[in-house]
This record gives structure tokens, sequence and C-alpha cells, in this order.
């Protein structure tokens, strides 16, 4: 791995430090960054995720190459990929966070519906356990091949953002795919060791903070499917 100093390890310590530093110690930027969440949910999605999503996998770039956009990588065709997936992983908040709630309730406990919305209780660690086992075990999986599927697409095209218009050859990339890895890795260590823990205290926290949450944990999913991606050739 290569190690070396590079002045980019400055800039993006110092952007995204500033960035948080505002977001959190400014009223007027939290409370614009919560009125846009509510206004614009899938919009300011797209941006966060392919924000720090490619800033993940920019990162495990730069710690096995030295370098965070090595040639061919494709850092802007992955960002618009990692917005469009960022759009989904919302989408998928939406779906889960309501309708597992309400299998608690078919289950007997009536307070399962209402449960994320109250403070912090047994009951919505037991809601927020479910949302995150649900959406972990349906939708997780679907959400990392479709990842390294995209990525291959990528690879294919070495980078160019002409991959985003170009008919994806998913028969061949499947093919090439390390399926024990995926499944080792991917999905039985990432899901059950990190994924579903910390989607659980995703939705323990208020609603207008599961999506900032989402988004940090976007910057491990980049570099922890990138690391994946790596193990896996």
């Amino acid at each position: 791995m290569k190690t070396s100093f590079n002045p980019m390890d400055i800039v993006f310590t110092v952007f995204f430090a500033c960035a948080f530093i505002a977001l959190f110690l400014s009223e007027p930027v939290m409370d614009l960054y919560k009125s846009t969440n509510t206004a614009h949910p899938f919009i300011s999605a797209f941006f966060k995720f392919a924000l720090l999503a490619t800033f993940g996998e920019s990162l495990a770039q730069r710690i096995a190459t030295g370098s965070y956009s090595p040639k061919n990588y494709g850092l802007l065709p992955k960002a618009i990929l990692w917005g469009l997936l960022g759009i989904a992983i919302t989408a998928a908040f939406i779906i889960f966070s309501t309708g597992a709630p309400l299998i608690l309730n078919k289950l007997g406990l009536p307070w399962g519906a209402t449960a994320l919305a109250s403070t912090l209780s047994i009951e919505k660690i037991i809601a927020a356990f479910c949302v995150s086992l649900t959406m972990n075990c349906f939708f997780a999986p679907i959400l990392m091949l479709t990842h390294s599927l995209t990525d291959a697409h990528v690879a294919e095209h070495n980078g160019s953002l002409i991959s985003l218009i170009k008919k994806p050859l998913v028969p061949k990339y499947l093919k090439n795919m390390n399926w024990e890895n995926f499944w080792n890795l991917a999905i039985v260590r990432n899901i059950l060791l990190f994924w579903i823990p910390m989607h659980t205290i995703t939705f323990l926290l208020p609603e207008n903070f599961r999506v900032l949450f989402a988004a940090i944990l976007g910057t491990c999913l980049g570099l922890i499917l990138t690391f994946i991606k790596m193990i896996s050739k």
C-alpha cells in the first residue's frame, strides 16, 4: 500500500471538518439542512451519497494506491451512480421504517407502529432493530450486488462518462464476480456485524438526523465495498 504524503489529504480533511463544524455549530446551517431534507429528500440524498460514498471509495483508493482517483478510476460516473443509489437507499428508509413496525403490530405488539416516534425506550430499540433487520435482509444484498455491477460497468469503459449511457453487460459482470467472497464479506460479515447494528442506531435517532447519519455511513459503505472489491480480485 502506498502511504506517501498527498496534498489532497489536507484539502479533504479541512473541507469535511469545516462542513461538519458548520452543520453542528451553526443553527442557520442546521435549519437549512433540515428544511432541505424535508422539502427535497431525494435530491438531497443524491448529493449526500454522491459526495460521501464516493469519498469513501476514493479514500480506499488513496490507502491502496496512493491516489484518490487513479487512472481509469471513473470518479465522476461513480459519483453519479452513488447519487442514484442514494435515492434508492432513501426510498428504502421510508419503506422499511413505515412497514417494518407494522410487523410488530401484527405480532400482537400494539406499540410497534408508533415506537420510532417515541423517546428512547426498550420498545423503540426493538422497533429500530426490526427496521434494520428487515431492510438489511431484503434490501442490502440487492444494493451491494447493484453496486458491484455498476462498479464493473464503469471499469469496463475505463472510467469514462460514456459508461452512463452504454448498455451494461450484466451476464459478463456476474460471471466474473467472486461469489464466495461476496457472500462471506459483503453479505454475511458486513450485514450481520456492521449494518444491522449501525442501522439500528440510525432509526433510534430523530427523523431529521437519520438521513444525515445514513450519509455519514455512506462514506463507510463506499470504503467497505471498495475494499471488498479489492479483496475479491
